[in-house]
C-alpha cells in the first residue's frame, strides 16, 4: 500500500472516529484522555494526520459505544439513542417536582411539616414541586422518607432514555456471567432462529404450555 493510500484510508477512519464521536455527544479533550492523547495529537488523529492503532480502535470502540464492525464499514451508527441533555434535564426536575406533589397531596401531608423534617423553608418545597428548581437529592431522599417512600420512586419511570440504559447495562451484566459455550451460541448469527420460538414460549401462559408439552408427548410416543 502506498503513503498516498495509507493517507486515504486515515482520513476515512479519522473521519468514521469523528462521526462516532459526534453521535454520542463526546468532546475531542475526552477521547484525547481515554487514549492518552493531547488534545492536539487527538485532533491529528480525527483529521487523518495521525495513524491510529488497533488498540486505539478498541478503546474508542467501547468508549463511543460503537462495534469494531464500524470501523470496518460493516455496521451504521444506531439512529436510536440521541439524546438531548439540557431538554431532558428541564424535563426531568419538572417531573419530579410535579411527582413529589402529587406523592405529598396523596399522603395527605401539609408543606409546611415537608419541610420542616427535611430542615428546608417551604418555598423551597413550593419551588421544587412546581419545576423551578432541581430538587437536590439528599432533600429529595429526606422528602421521601418523610411521605414512607424510597428515592426509587421518583426515579425515570418505564420509559425513556435511563430506562433503556438501566435494561441494557443489565443485559450486560447477564451475558458476562453466562457460560462461554453459551455466549458463543448466542453470538453466532446461524443460531438466531432459535430465538424467536424461545421468546414465544417464554410469554406463553403456565397452562398452555403445559397443555403443548402433553401434545408434543402424544405425538412422540
Amino acid at each position: 500500500m502506498s503513503s498516498e493510500e495509507y493517507q486515504a484510508r486515515s482520513v476515512i477512519l479519522g473521519e468514521l472516529i469523528k462521526n462516532a464521536r459526534e453521535h454520542v455527544q463526546r468532546s475531542p479533550a475526552s477521547c484525547a484522555r481515554v487514549l492518552s492523547l493531547t488534545e492536539e495529537e487527538y485532533a491529528a488523529l480525527e483529521s487523518g494526520d495521525r495513524l491510529v492503532s488497533l488498540a486505539d480502535l478498541e478503546l474508542l470502540a467501547l468508549f463511543l459505544k460503537v462495534s469494531m464492525g464500524y470501523f470496518w464499514g460493516r455496521d451504521s451508527l444506531d439512529d436510536l439513542g440521541q439524546v438531548n441533555y439540557e431538554q431532558m434535564l428541564a424535563l426531568r426536575n419538572r417531573v419530579i417536582g410535579i411527582n413529589l406533589r402529587q406523592k405529598r397531596l396523596k399522603a395527605r401531608k401539609l408543606t409546611k411539616d415537608m419541610a420542616a423534617e427535611a430542615g428546608i423553608s417551604v418555598k423551597e418545597v413550593e419551588a421544587y414541586e412546581a419545576g423551578e428548581t432541581a430538587v437536590p437529592y439528599l432533600h429529595l431522599e429526606a422528602m421521601s422518607k418523610f411521605l414512607g417512600l424510597s428515592i426509587n420512586d421518583f426515579v425515570e419511570d418505564e420509559v425513556g432514555p435511563l430506562k433503556r440504559h438501566e435494561a441494557e447495562q443489565q443485559m450486560l451484566v447477564t451475558f458476562r456471567e453466562l457460560p462461554p459455550e453459551m455466549k458463543e451460541f448466542f453470538l453466532k448469527p446461524v443460531n438466531m432462529p432459535y430465538f424467536e420460538p424461545a421468546k414465544f414460549l417464554s410469554a406463553m401462559e403456565v397452562d398452555k404450555l403445559r397443555a403443548l408439552a402433553e401434545n408434543l408427548l402424544d405425538i412422540t410416543f
